[in-house]
C-alpha cells in the first residue's frame, strides 16, 4: 500500500466532538520554528502533542485520540499531534519522512481548504485535498509535505504514527 483516503472516517458526532475541543480559542497550541526538524526549516506552525516520546501526553489522548487508534487498527503509536498552519506565515512544509521505522503516517483533515499534503511516490506528486474528516494513511517511508491553504487562514490536522500488524 503507498496511501489510501477514507471520506467521513469518523462517526460525524465523535468528529464535531474532536473538531470543536482543537478548534477551541483556549485550545493549548505550542509555537514551532521547523516543521520537519530541520535548521532551515523556518516557516512558523503551532502544534499539540497527544503521545510524543512513547509517552501519553496529554488528557485528552484516551477520549479523543484512543477511539482514532482503534479505528486505524493499530497497535501502538508512535506520536500523535495536532497541527495548526496559519496561511500567513506557512506555504509549504520541506519533503521529509516522520519515521525511518516501518509503520504508518495517518493525518485526518478538521476543516476544508484548498490546502493539503502532497506525496511523492515513484518520482510522481499526488496532492490529496484536504476535506473535513477525510483520513489519509500511507506508508511512513513515503515522501511527503504539508501544503497550506490559499483560501483559508488556518489549515487543522492531526497526524498520527503508529504501527500495526499488516
Amino acid at each position: 500500500m503507498s496511501y489510501q483516503t477514507y471520506t467521513h472516517f469518523l462517526d460525524k458526532d465523535f468528529f464535531n466532538k474532536l473538531k470543536q475541543t482543537i478548534l477551541d480559542q483556549d485550545f493549548p497550541w505550542r509555537r514551532r520554528d521547523s516543521f520537519t526538524g530541520a535548521k532551515k526549516d523556518t516557516q512558523i506552525f503551532f502544534s499539540y502533542g497527544f503521545y510524543q516520546r512513547l509517552n501519553i501526553a496529554s488528557h485528552l489522548y484516551a477520549p479523543l485520540i484512543l477511539p482514532i487508534l482503534n479505528q486505524l487498527k493499530a497497535t501502538a503509536p508512535l506520536r500523535v499531534q495536532a497541527n495548526l498552519l496559519i496561511s500567513k506565515l506557512f506555504n509549504k512544509s520541506k519533503w521529509h519522512r516522520d519515521s525511518n521505522l516501518k509503520c504508518k503516517a495517518a493525518i485526518l483533515y478538521l476543516n476544508n481548504c484548498d490546502g493539503g499534503t502532497e506525496l511523492k511516490i515513484n518520482n510522481k506528486i499526488i496532492f490529496i485535498k484536504a476535506v473535513a474528516n477525510k483520513m489519509l494513511v500511507f506508508d511512513s517511508d513515503v515522501l511527503h509535505r504539508a501544503i497550506t491553504s490559499q483560501t483559508e487562514p488556518i489549515r487543522y490536522v492531526i497526524n498520527f504514527n503508529y504501527f500495526t500488524d499488516d
